[in-house]
C-alpha cells in the first residue's frame, strides 16, 4: 500500500478518535441532561415566535443584535453606542412588552408537567368517578341542548384560572347536572348570554364572558361568537371547552388551540357520537379512557366477589 494512502487512512483514525471517541468518552449524565434542557428551553422559545404575534418583534430584536456586532466589528461609533444604551434597558423593555405572553408561557409549562405527573400516577381514584359523573353529564345537557336549538359555551378548568381571561360572571357553586346547564342556557334566560365555568367538577358561575375573540384566521373563517370565544379561551389556557352552536346545533371541543367538531353527527353504523364526546372529555381531564376505568372497575368486582365467595366458604366450613 502506498505510504500517502497509509498516511491518509492514519489522518482519518487520528480525527476520529480525537474529535469523536474522545468526547463521546467524556460524556457524562450531567452533560445529558444539560443538553436536553437547552433542547427543550429552544423548542419553547421557537413555539413562542411561531405562535404569537409579538414573536416577529422577537425577530426585530435579534436583528438589532446583529446589527450590533456588525457595527462593533467595523468600528461605527455612533450606531454602537445608540444601540448599547438601548440594550442596557432592552431586556426590562422587553419584559414588560411581552408580560402577558411571557406569563402564558410559564403557565403552560407548569400545566403540561402537572398532566403529566397525573398521567404518571395512572390509577383509579375518587377523583376520576367525580370526572366521569361530570363529562356525563355535560355531554347529556350538550346533545340536548343541541337537539333543541340552544347554544352553550362550558369551559372547564383544568390546572390554570380563567381570571385573567374572562370578566366575572355570576356565581352559582352547584353540582354539575344536565338539567341545570340546560336551564342555564334555555334561551332568553338571564344568564344563558356567556359562559358556564367548571372548577372541581363543580358549577362556579355563569354569564361569564370572554375578554377577547380568537384571531387566528384559518380557524375564525366561518365560526360564530361562541366558537371563536371557546377558541381563544383554548388559546390563552389549559381549559377544555365545549361549544353548542345556536344556529347549527354543532357540538364542538376546544382545547390547546385546537377545534374538534361535529359530535352531534352520526357516526359509522348509525352510532351516536355521544360516547365520543364523554369519552374525549374524560381523556382530556384525566389523561385516561374511559375503557380503562371500565375495566379497572371490573376487575375490583371481580375481586370483591371472590372475597365475598371466599367468606362464604369459610363461613360454611365453620358451621359444619
Amino acid at each position: 500500500m502506498p505510504e500517502q494512502t497509509v498516511r491518509f487512512f492514519s489522518s482519518i483514525v487520528e480525527f476520529f478518535k480525537d474529535y469523536v471517541l474522545f468526547p463521546i468518552s467524556n460524556i457524562t449524565l450531567v452533560n445529558i441532561l444539560d443538553v436536553l434542557l437547552l433542547a427543550y428551553l429552544i423548542y419553547i422559545v421557537y413555539k413562542f415566535v411561531r405562535d404569537r404575534h409579538a414573536g416577529r418583534t422577537l425577530i426585530g430584536f435579534g436583528l438589532l443584535v446583529l446589527l450590533y456586532i456588525v457595527s462593533d466589528i467595523l468600528g461605527m461609533v455612533a450606531i454602537n453606542s445608540i444601540l448599547k444604551n438601548f440594550y442596557a434597558l432592552g431586556i426590562i423593555a422587553l419584559c414588560i412588552l411581552f408580560q402577558p405572553e411571557l406569563r402564558e408561557v410559564l403557565e403552560g409549562v407548569g400545566a403540561a408537567t402537572s398532566v403529566n405527573f397525573k398521567r404518571i400516577k395512572n390509577r383509579h381514584t375518587e377523583d376520576d368517578d367525580k370526572v366521569l359523573d361530570m363529562v356525563e353529564e355535560i355531554s347529556a345537557a350538550a346533545f340536548e341542548l343541541s337537539s333543541k336549538g340552544e347554544g352553550a359555551l362550558i369551559v372547564i378548568e383544568r390546572v390554570g384560572r380563567l381570571r385573567n381571561q374572562m370578566s366575572e360572571g355570576t356565581p352559582i357553586d352547584a353540582v354539575v347536572s344536565r338539567q341545570l346547564l340546560c336551564n342555564i342556557f334555555v334561551n332568553k334566560s338571564p344568564l344563558h348570554d356567556g359562559a358556564v365555568i367548571i372548577r372541581d367538577c363543580r358549577i362556579v358561575s355563569a354569564s361569564n364572558k370572554s375578554k377577547t375573540i380568537s384571531e387566528n384566521s384559518y380557524f375564525a373563517e366561518g365560526l360564530g361568537t361562541r366558537h371563536r370565544a371557546g377558541l381563544r379561551i383554548s388559546e390563552v389556557s389549559d381549559a377544555v371547552v365545549v361549544i353548542v352552536s345556536e344556529e347549527t346545533g354543532t357540538i364542538s371541543i376546544a382545547n390547546n388551540k385546537l377545534l374538534k367538531r361535529h359530535y352531534n353527527d352520526i357516526g359509522k353504523g348509525g352510532r351516536h357520537k355521544s360516547s365520543d364526546l364523554r369519552d374525549d372529555l374524560f381523556k382530556l381531564m384525566t389523561g385516561k379512557s374511559v375503557t380503562d376505568m371500565v375495566s379497572v372497575d371490573a376487575d375490583k368486582k371481580v375481586a370483591s366477589d371472590s372475597a365475598e365467595a371466599k367468606e362464604e366458604v369459610k363461613g360454611g366450613a365453620a358451621q359444619q
